[in-house]
């Protein structure tokens, strides 16, 4: 079985896959290595996703595994597992005055967020800590995305947002 998952992390890794993932992509198993993610994901948990063989057509909402693009995420061989919140020409910004992330302006529903980060600490662009960020406008064929569990996750507030070619797969039900 160890085999097997790490046979399916290199074809992963290595963009192995036949279709887009919003259409007839493969499904393929991925084992979520941290607690970015709870309570979406548990840190060991096996999630199905469906890879990306062109390019990933980004979709608000969905949870994504990626390649570090390097810079400020890293030079990782491992896949990152982050929910994108916001793509390519949205503006994304925290916090509106009850503390909610909003994209254009309009607060976002995250039901699925369970241990937010602190409201209290000032942004700081260098360190994922704090809650609030200044306004963000995505870059065109990008993500800005974040892990469910905002206070233990290294994501787009102090990284930047992710090319949507470092996309390889997208999590399904």
């Amino acid at each position: 079985m160890r085999r097997l998952m790490v046979l399916l992390l290199v074809m992963a890794v290595a963009g192995c896959g036949d279709g887009d993932a919003t259409q007839t992509g493969a499904t393929e198993e991925f084992t979520q290595g941290g607690v970015s993610m709870e309570p979406t994901v548990m840190a060991g948990q096996a999630v199905t996703a469906r890879t990306v063989a062109g390019t990933y057509q980004a979709r608000r909402g969905d949870v994504v595994l990626f390649r570090s693009p390097g810079g400020r995420w890293g030079d990782r061989d491992v896949p990152l597992l982050k929910r994108a919140v916001a793509i390519g020409g949205e503006t994304i910004a925290c916090c509106d005055t009850s503390g909610r992330v909003t994209v254009d302006g309009e607060p976002v529903a995250e039901p699925y967020v369970a241990e937010d980060a602190s409201l209290d600490e000032p942004p700081n662009p260098g360190l994922c800590g704090p809650r609030r960020f200044a306004p963000v406008t995505v870059p065109p064929d990008s993500v800005f995305v974040l892990g469910d569990s905002r206070a233990r996750s290294t994501d787009s507030r102090c990284a930047g947002p992710v090319p949507v070619s470092s996309v390889f797969a997208v999590m399904v039900d």
